[in-house]
């Protein structure tokens, strides 16, 4: 599912890209779509690889910290070195961490990742006083919203993998009912969002109890990978090319934009199993996927640069210098890591 999840990872480079001409899927159902598929992944190795919970819970954490430590150096590097930045100024962060409690939440928030999404839910003033505010509300430097203090920004959903991932090894011990019903209480207390005086968009989006029902799809998607084993090739390579071209070609859908989003729910859950059925023994197709995370965590720092210097041909660079920086992350942080994370697996099996 390489290719798949290089293009969910684009789709959130062309939504933070200003003046992209053309957008994928937007970037939050983007990462909805990865919430899905996380699922599936995460059933896949707990039903085959990972045995000892500890095990699984440190390799997913240097699955993700590694390549994560470096985009927060490098991210601040560029913002205190080079004045860049795609969503804060350098005196605006001066500002707020002079202050001792907000420096002490929001450094902590940095380091520790959990709990990033609810910074979406409040602003900080220059003056270190935090207030909650639950309608969206766009960035500003006096008085910013508290996510843009985040070296990373995108790193929030970080915080739902998480969480995730502390509940994947019970979970998955669950029936396909049990798993069904929370999924349902999941979407509940989604759709009740629609009631409450607060902004549909963060409730649905940064809060783990009404995306959970999102990771739960991928974990029932893997008990269907034995049927889509049994089903011709071509079933898979369809899939494949029904919901990339959903991805992609998304804006031109005629529908509205919640329907839109139920149904690429649908797709991607439908089709995760009949495109791992074709593409599980494909080195490359994996290796295309694995820039999908290096991608989602460095494209805001190439974003600052282009914002700050405003070259010429400012998407194209923009692009080309995520998708080279994602590279050299791919090449020298994430498969050395892999190695020693697959070293470990391998270690503890022979004992």
């Amino acid at each position: 599912m390489g290719t798949l999840r290089v293009a969910l990872a684009l789709a959130v480079l062309l939504t933070h890209l200003p003046g992209a001409r053309y957008h994928f899927v937007g970037g939050g159902l983007a990462v909805q779509c990865f919430y899905v598929i996380s699922g599936f992944y995460m059933a896949l190795v707990l039903d085959g690889k990972y045995h000892d919970v500890g095990l699984f819970y440190s390799n997913r954490i240097l699955r993700l910290l590694p390549t994560y430590l470096v985009a927060m150096g490098l991210a601040a590097i560029a913002l205190v070195c080079l004045g860049a930045s795609a969503t804060i100024s350098w005196p605006t962060v001066l500002a707020v961490f002079r202050h001792p409690v907000a420096a002490v939440i929001l450094g902590a928030e940095n380091l520790v990742v959990l709990g990033q999404e609810l910074l979406f839910w409040f602003r900080v003033s220059t003056d270190g006083q935090f207030s909650f505010v639950p309608f969206v509300h766009p960035p500003s430097q006096s008085n910013p919203v508290a996510w843009q203090l985040l070296l990373v920004p995108q790193s929030w959903s970080l915080s739902m993998e998480l969480m995730f991932y502390a509940l994947a090894p019970f979970l998955a011990r669950l029936s396909s009912r049990r798993l069904l019903a929370l999924a349902l209480v999941s979407v509940i207390v989604r759709l009740s969002g629609l009631w409450l005086a607060l902004d549909y968009g963060l409730w649905q989006g940064r809060l783990f109890p009404t995306a959970l029902f999102l990771f739960l799809l991928g974990m029932l998607a893997h008990r269907f990978v034995p049927l889509a084993a049994r089903l011709p090739r071509v079933t898979g390579w369809v899939a494949y090319g029904v919901v990339l071209a959903l991805v992609v070609g998304y804006p031109l859908l005629p529908l509205p934009d919640e329907a839109g989003r139920w149904l690429v729910y649908g797709a991607v859950t439908a089709g995760v199993p009949l495109i791992f059925s074709v593409l599980r023994t494909s080195a490359l197709d994996r290796w295309i996927g694995d820039l999908s995370y290096p991608i989602y965590l460095c494209h805001l720092i190439v974003v600052g640069l282009v914002l700050t210097y405003e070259p010429p041909f400012a998407a194209g660079l923009s692009i080309g210098g995520t998708l080279i920086l994602a590279v050299t992350l791919l090449l020298f942080v994430e498969h050395p890591v892999e190695r020693w994370r697959q070293a470990r697996v391998a270690r503890r099996h022979v004992h």
